[in-house]
């Protein structure tokens, strides 16, 4: 007999901690809405930091000319052939770094000056990327002219 009345006996039980859990919520609501300031009588100062400092990290825009005038680089004076070696090229050229030629090695210069066609042909193999060697050296903003003078420099520091 005892084992006849399994669902019922489990409702009821059921039902009971459903409705402590509910109290429980009604209390800490209540105890919640009492210690809770008024936005009224909040000191707007304190309102200012509170809303700076929740304020989102970030926007989505989704206005296509806003994305334009977001995305504008500024512009920037040329770098000079000597200034793009020493930030871009010698990360790889000065040491060698996977294969790439380094800054001084005539011989490695004059055949791959050879094979691509000149100070031309390997400033278009940089301005593409070649082997490991990303494109435009990895920094996108160098421009056609600034590759150029850097391939030339590092041409004739290598004696080619």
């Amino acid at each position: 007999m005892e084992h006849q009345n399994h669902d019922k006996v489990f409702f009821v039980n059921f039902s009971v901690v459903l409705g402590i859990l509910a109290g429980i919520a009604l209390v800490i609501a209540g105890v919640a809405a009492l210690v809770t300031p008024d936005k009224e009588g909040a000191d707007p100062e304190q309102l200012a930091v509170l809303s700076d400092r929740i304020k989102p990290v970030t926007q989505v825009v989704t206005d296509p000319a806003a994305l334009l005038k977001v995305t504008a680089k500024p512009a920037r004076a040329p770098l000079a052939a000597e200034q793009v070696l020493a930030q871009v090229c010698t990360a790889c050229h000065g040491a060698g770094v996977l294969g790439a030629p380094k800054v001084g090695d005539k011989a490695t210069w004059s055949a791959r000056a050879a094979a691509k066609g000149g100070v031309d042909g390997l400033t278009k193999s940089a301005i593409a990327g070649i082997n490991s060697m990303p494109a435009r050296g990895g920094d996108p903003d160098l421009s056609d002219e600034e590759i150029h003078a850097a391939v030339a420099l590092m041409l004739k520091e290598s004696g080619v």
